[in-house]
């Protein structure tokens, strides 16, 4: 539409700058698409002065139009720069989170597994201490002897139980498992 307003206008501009050039009474009516004279034609200096002016509101009109067009340019450009500094800072914002959760994920494994190394090291040693004790305890039995009751008394032991260091077969006089037992 405005398009056609245009060309329209430039063409009204074209038949009057024509129709000044021409002068007197030989001025005809071009816009009806048939060439008959002008009923009241204007004078050549009225008609100069009138293009003028038209020509003058179809330059500011243009001018407008381009400073308006300039105008909404300037403002997409800083709508889109803004839509990309916010689109740049949510995807840094992004970023961060994901390596925030990737160092907490990472610490986290690392300190389950710092403490699954250390449980296997506890009941390692516990083992070992365990087995050092059973080791030490059957080292005690071997060599505990008592020759007889008196011995073991004088040892502290009696009475001697069945499984206890010491025990022999010969310290239970009735068979019970209690050697020394008076």
């Amino acid at each position: 539409m405005r398009t056609k307003t245009i060309s329209a206008f430039g063409t009204a501009v074209l038949v009057a700058t024509l129709l000044s050039g021409c002068g007197g009474s030989d001025e005809v009516e071009l816009a009806s698409g048939a060439a008959r004279p002008l009923v009241a034609a204007a004078s050549t200096p009225d008609a100069a002065a009138a293009a003028k002016a038209e020509a003058t509101a179809k330059a500011q009109a243009a001018a407008a139009a381009a400073a308006a067009k300039a105008q909404a340019d300037a403002a997409a450009k800083a709508k889109a720069e803004a839509a990309a500094k916010a689109k740049a800072a949510a995807a840094a914002k992004a970023k961060a989170v994901a390596a925030a959760t990737a160092k907490a994920a990472a610490a986290a494994k690392a300190k389950a597994v710092a403490a699954a190394k250390a449980r296997a090291k506890a009941a390692a040693q516990a083992r070992a201490l365990a087995a050092a004790a059973a080791a030490a305890q059957e080292a005690e039995a071997a060599d505990v002897y008592y020759a007889n009751c008196s011995e073991a008394r004088a040892a502290g032991a009696a009475p001697v139980l069945r499984g206890d260091p010491g025990y022999s077969s010969k310290l239970d006089r009735d068979g019970d498992g209690v050697g020394c037992e008076s």
